[in-house]
């Protein structure tokens, strides 16, 4: 939203400064880089969460006696297993050397690509 020059000498107030009166200076070259860090991939997976809170309200009900919640557990254990045999499988893949086809690429695959089709 545009506030009225009228407001600004009202409040004696610095008028807004003109855009063509600020030249660009271009302090980088306005180009992407050939590679991709790999900072943002340690992001937080969280596995099986909604198991974990049923098996959580199960033991909070029985005074956390774990003979009691045994289908509870044993759902929880059986999700993390397929969770890690998931991430084994994909770690296996990347270290292969393998690009899947999709949006999750992690920043090697995404690498790889960029080492294929270089920035000119």
């Amino acid at each position: 939203m545009r506030i009225p020059t009228a407001v600004y000498m009202a409040k004696k107030a610095r008028t807004p400064q003109s855009e063509a009166s600020v030249p660009f200076q271009e302090i980088l070259p306005l180009r992407l880089k050939n590679t991709v860090s790999g900072k943002a991939d340690s992001g937080s997976d969280v596995a099986c969460l909604q198991e974990m809170t049923v098996l959580f309200a199960c033991l909070k009900d029985n005074d956390f006696a774990e003979k009691m919640c045994n289908k509870e557990i044993s759902q929880f254990k059986k999700c993390y297993k397929v969770y890690m045999d998931r991430k084994t499988a994909a770690k296996e893949t990347v270290n292969k050397g393998i690009i899947t086809p999709g949006k999750e690429l992690n920043y090697k695959q995404l690498n790889k690509y960029m080492r294929r089709y270089p920035n000119p």
